[in-house]
């Protein structure tokens, strides 16, 4: 009997293990994929970043991770998430350290909302929960984030109840089960390994106005925000863990802008270091970098704002070089995939602007032709766009210095734009040229053949001189 007994509970604990395997796994596939896509990477290989960014979507369009490695070797991840504010950054913090020290933790300071933990946007919490494993800190962080004594009754977006929505977070099944009508073929492909968080953004939302508030104008050090931005630096440097907070390009919110100044003297408090790059509006230009009106950065500012961060990075922090590390050889194809990626979009783009936007990127080689007619010309955003192709970047250092020729570099296409001629612009292996009137014309019908659209644009591969795009508007 005894062995009978040891027998049935040994096959029960087979039972319940197999049962609750097959209802993660469930639960997995029905699952929303936006985290799991986005940030779920973080996890397949958690001990290969030298830096971790916490923050909002500002954040996310503000850093993409293979650009960073790409230009300076940094090995980092974004796990930055829609509609976060610090408290979620802090307990995203929390769950990441159950796998790995970083040498950096890279705070935005762009959600420091006073008043409410979390948003009333519970699918965007979801994003930033459902992806991580059903730990201790797992559950210390749903519980935490749900309980807001200041908001008992605050509500999601639908009007329910935050207090009672938390079991859906420790139950993913029992959210998504009703998503067994909806699944697609995506829902069963692995998440892209080279996505390390951070998203490129297509589009141009152009800004003219805004203000930038002097230094001394502070914001009181009340709420949720503060509080949780001090408990997470004092738990990095507990852990040894170097701390940088940035003000990612935020404009149009003058109270955003006094909060980072807050962030400022706290940083001075704690011995780190802060930027704040609204405030050095020199980094992106706001007519052509941004992607709408809140506004998030678009793949131009992106790529600049990644520049400025990796140079300021390398410049303050002892963190290795990985591009020549071995055990990062597989990031080379991660690279290579996210290269491919562009290209793609380049391909699929119908919008002249956009195509504009996108060529500002050292991996495309192009060949570019406007008619004397052409739209761009009677564009000012269009105008500022083809400038941006080849304006250089801000890096950490020349924040404030002027060069009279890195905002405005072409001079063959201001004469074009004020006398009224063709205009072709070509780059190879990082060296440029212009044409103007005949000669532009002659060189684009070498390129291009007959002329037969007032745009005509060849995008290569940098890497290999192959064609990848031809596109004409």
């Amino acid at each position: 009997m005894k062995k009978k007994s040891v027998l049935r509970f040994a096959e029960s604990l087979v039972f319940l293990a197999l049962l609750c395997a097959v209802i993660a796994g469930a639960a997995r596939v029905v699952e929303h994929k936006e985290g799991r896509t986005l940030l779920g990477g973080y996890l397949e290989e958690p001990q290969a970043y030298d830096v971790l960014f916490f923050g909002d979507s500002k954040c996310i369009a503000g850093m993409v991770p293979m650009e960073l490695y790409d230009d300076y070797g940094i090995a980092a991840y974004n796990l930055a998430s829609y509609s976060n504010l610090m408290p979620v950054s802090y307990w995203t913090m929390i769950n990441a350290l159950d796998y790995s020290t970083p040498k950096l933790a890279v705070f935005s300071a762009n959600g420091l909302s006073a008043d409410y933990k979390i948003t009333r946007s519970s699918s965007e919490l979801h994003t930033a929960i459902d992806f991580w494993p059903l730990t201790k800190n797992k559950a210390r962080m749903i519980d935490d984030l749900l309980h807001d004594p200041e908001n008992p009754d605050m509500t999601d977006s639908n009007g329910v109840p935050y207090r009672d929505l938390k079991w859906e977070y420790f139950f993913k099944l029992g959210k998504y089960h009703s998503r067994w009508s909806e699944l697609k073929k995506e829902d069963f492909a692995d998440r892209p390994a080279h996505i390390k968080g951070g998203e490129f953004k297509h589009g141009v939302f152009p800004i003219w106005e805004y203000t930038l508030v002097d230094e001394n104008e502070y914001d009181d050090e009340v709420g949720y925000g503060y509080e949780y931005l001090r408990m997470a630096i004092e738990e990095c440097q507990r852990r040894g863990i170097e701390v940088l907070l940035v003000n990612m390009p935020d404009p149009m919110m003058i109270n955003s802008q006094r909060k980072a100044n807050t962030v400022r003297s706290i940083a001075s408090e704690y011995g780190v270091n802060f930027i704040n790059t609204t405030g050095i509006d020199s980094i992106v230009d706001y007519a052509v970098d941004c992607f709408d009106d809140d506004p998030h950065l678009n793949t131009a500012g992106s790529i600049k704002m990644t520049d400025f961060l990796g140079s300021y990075i390398k410049s303050h922090y002892d963190l290795p070089d990985r591009r020549g590390d071995a055990e990062y050889a597989h990031w080379q194809e991660y690279l290579k995939t996210h290269k491919d990626e562009k290209f793609a979009v380049m391909r699929a783009q119908e919008e002249l602007n956009t195509a504009l936007m996108l060529l500002h990127d050292t991996d495309y080689d192009f060949s570019l032709y406007l008619s004397a007619d052409a739209p761009v010309f009677y564009d000012e955003v269009g105008i500022l766009l083809m400038h941006n192709i080849m304006r250089e970047h801000v890096l950490a250092g020349m924040e404030y210095e002027t060069a009279s020729g890195g905002m405005f570099p072409l001079d063959g296409f201001d004469h074009a734009l004020t006398g009224g001629g063709a205009y072709y612009l070509h780059r190879t292996d990082g060296v440029w040229m212009e044409c103007t009137d005949d000669e532009a014309i002659h060189a684009a019908e070498k390129t291009f053949g007959r002329l037969e659209h007032a745009v005509m644009i060849e995008v290569r591969d940098a890497r290999t001189g192959n064609q990848e795009a031809i596109k004409y508007f």
